[in-house]
């Protein structure tokens, strides 16, 4: 008789200890999964080319095609680069066509400024 007592004392704390395990599981999953719904709606961007984009508020990104002209490098200028923090310069426009295929470029589009969210000026004069 005190081996059945035993035995079934043995299987009921066994029971209790998967059940409470099973909720501690349950509990974790839940932040999982507000967390990848919080991922997805992050990472849906309309603008397709997000390394473009200028990562801080108030200011930019510049895209240079074909600005081999200038005497000075777009770099070393202080009104550009007091506000623009990150400037890609390509020499072609089949590059960057190639680079980018949804951007929408001017056939003279020589400077393509950026903002967090997508193209603010496309001109061919800086």
């Amino acid at each position: 008789m005190k081996k059945i007592i035993i035995v079934m004392l043995t299987a009921l704390a066994l029971l209790t200890g998967c059940q409470s395990n099973d909720k501690k599981a349950s509990e974790t999953k839940h932040p999982a999964a507000e967390q990848e719904k919080v991922v997805k709606t992050v990472s849906a961007s309309t603008f397709p080319y997000p390394n473009l984009l200028a990562l801080e508020a108030q200011s930019y990104s510049l895209l240079v095609i074909n600005a081999t002209d200038e005497q000075a490098p777009i770099e070393q200028n202080q009104h550009i680069t007091e506000h623009v923090k990150s400037i890609l310069s390509l020499p072609t426009a089949e590059m960057v066509q190639k680079a980018y295929p949804k951007l929408e470029l001017n056939n003279d589009t020589s400077y393509i400024l950026f903002d967090q969210n997508g193209i603010v000026h496309q001109s061919t004069n800086i």
